[in-house]
């Protein structure tokens, strides 16, 4: 290995490394969203099976794997997700905490999103030293780890931040193989991992195969006398990776397809195909039913992508387009269509919604490639004209300078966005927006999963546990399905037990929390209703928005 090449791999490693250590660390103050309480449930299942059958403590059966995986209503076992993330969620759970005690059982599930999204930068950075140089490579990653709502989405139990990472995983390794290897059987491989993260990988092979159709039509050029063949045919093994290895590694990693796969992949794409639409506020209106405003993802991406990083991605892509069809295998268009296969489907107006941002994470690698681009652009220009200026001056000493200078500037803008938006990243927007208040004024959604009830846990564990054996009662609201294990984790005082729902949950409550959402304007009114008080004893704002009320029954209720 060269000395050059060296640098490059330890630089490479020591950014999936930092990555990893800032989402673990950041990870430590986000509440527990709904999602994560069912995936965590499943995952120690998922995980102890997979024990069980190494050790001999079970064989395989429909019965053993029913048991587990699958059963017959839609959502049994958590059926209607694939499982690689919940298998390594429920390993983790079991060495970091289990076994080795080294952390809570919140943070060992949540390690290996993070460790995921390590990997992610890692890739961009390798993507990036190909296309565009070691310095332009350092950007891409850091622009990518710099990204509010990725940091906080990669800091969770859950499937979004790492689809992005095997989105993009397959789309290197796939532009790697059309380099004419004999076996590019990682692409394969990578993209099995991503269908067995998330149902969204299955729009991945139409940015793939656009791509790999172009490439044909370019080759048919070269060969004349087999024009129509090449246009499938030039990088066969490519196709065949993606088709067989792909399905293979999915059924492989799945249990729950061993027995009748056929029919089990069609319920799994059924349920999402039919998925429930949940309320999202966007621009004002709480949406809960298509049709959809078409530009619900351009706009959440434009006013939550930090603006230095949107701004260099446009200039990047004024570059791209400079540099179109004059690069072998090209890369700009792939990137391009991968952007598109992963955004495209939330224009139709009829795909849900109501998770934002997280939907489309596969777009971000592609933003942060361009951005690099754009800033290395910029640099190449300006040392242009300085030299032009100086003849005197080294073009090359030149441009490192003011490629420090101009990418020191961007990534101290995007970390400033990105450190002050945490914990409560759902909440903040860019400065398009105006900020958190921007957003709330623009009718924008604060938060969902109700994770923003973390911020309130130290007021309530403050409070004087009551005299006697009797517990007080809260209404938790949103945070009800995480109750027990904020309490089991010890973030929440165990004296106070969840009250219940709604109306009846309310009457029968000491507190109670309301989580700020336009469709949950009608629990405040509950609220006052029942407790004959319209004054909270706390609100939790983020940079003064209000995301999280307390109350508390007054000793004295007005009549």
């Amino acid at each position: 290995m060269t000395r050059a090449r060296r640098l490059h791999v330890l630089t490479g490693v020591a950014l999936a490394v930092l990555t990893t250590i800032a989402v673990l660390v950041n990870q430590r103050d986000v509440g527990i969203a709904r999602d994560e309480v069912v995936y965590m449930e499943y995952s120690a299942h998922y995980a102890a099976w997979w024990r069980g059958l190494v050790t001999f403590d079970h064989g395989i059966s429909a019965k053993t794997i029913t048991a587990t995986w699958g059963g017959p209503a839609a959502t049994d076992n958590n059926r209607e997700h694939p499982p690689l993330m919940k298998e390594m969620f429920g390993m983790s759970q079991w060495l970091l905490h289990d076994v080795l005690h080294v952390c809570s059982e919140l943070t060992a599930a949540r390690a290996p999103a993070a460790a995921t999204h390590g990997l992610a930068v890692g890739l961009v950075f390798a993507f990036a030293l190909e296309l565009f140089g070691f310095g332009e490579a350092i950007l891409a990653g850091l622009l990518l780890l710099l990204l509010p709502r990725a940091l906080f989405h990669a800091g969770l139990a859950c499937f979004d931040a790492p689809i992005m990472t095997w989105w993009f995983a397959t789309v290197l390794a796939y532009y790697r193989a059309l380099d004419g290897r004999r076996w590019p059987w990682l692409v394969g491989v990578m993209f099995g991992c991503a269908l067995a993260t998330k149902h969204t990988a299955v729009l991945l092979p139409f940015a793939l195969g656009v791509h790999y159709l172009w490439l044909g039509w370019r080759a048919r050029a070269e060969d004349p006398a087999r024009r129509w063949t090449l246009l499938v045919t030039h990088r066969w093994r490519v196709i065949v990776s993606l088709a067989v290895l792909g399905p293979l590694v999915l059924f492989v990693l799945w249990p729950w397809l061993w027995i009748a796969p056929i029919t089990h992949v069609a319920q799994w794409m059924s349920f999402h195909l039919t998925h429930v639409h949940y309320n999202y506020e966007y621009l004002g209106h709480n949406w809960n039913a298509p049709r959809f405003p078409w530009h619900v993802a351009l706009v959440t991406t434009l006013l939550t992508v930090p603006v230095v990083t949107l701004a260099a991605a446009l200039v990047g892509l004024g570059r791209w387009l400079g540099l179109r069809g004059t690069l072998p295998r090209a890369p700009l268009l792939l990137l391009v269509l991968s952007f598109g296969a992963s955004i495209g489907p939330f224009l139709l107006g009829t795909t849900p919604i109501f998770g934002a941002e997280k939907h489309w994470m596969p777009a971000l690698p592609t933003l942060c490639l361009a951005g690099a681009c754009g800033i290395g652009w910029a640099t190449r220009a300006l040392a242009a004209a300085v030299v032009a200026w100086r003849p005197a001056w080294s073009e090359a000493v030149t441009r490192q300078t003011l490629l420090l200078a101009l990418g020191g500037m961007v990534t101290l803008a995007a970390a400033t966005e990105t450190i002050t938006a945490q914990p409560y990243a759902l909440t903040s927007y860019n400065a398009l927006a105006g900020g958190a208040p921007g957003g709330a004024d623009l009718g924008m959604n604060r938060q969902f999963w109700g994770v923003a009830v973390r911020g309130v846990l130290p007021l309530l564990a403050a409070e004087p546990p009551p005299v006697g054996p009797q517990p007080r009662f809260i209404y938790t609201h949103d945070a009800s399905p995480a109750w027990g294990l904020y309490q089991k984790l010890g973030l929440a005082p165990r004296w106070l037990a969840d009250a219940g729902h709604e109306d009846a949950g309310v009457a029968h409550s000491d507190v109670a929390l309301v989580v700020h959402e336009l469709h949950f304007n009608r629990h405040d009114y509950m609220i006052w209703q029942g407790y004959r008080s319209v004054k909270p004893t706390y609100v939790l704002r983020s940079d003064g928005v209000p995301i999280v009320s307390v109350y508390e029954r007054p000793a004295s209720p007005l009549p």
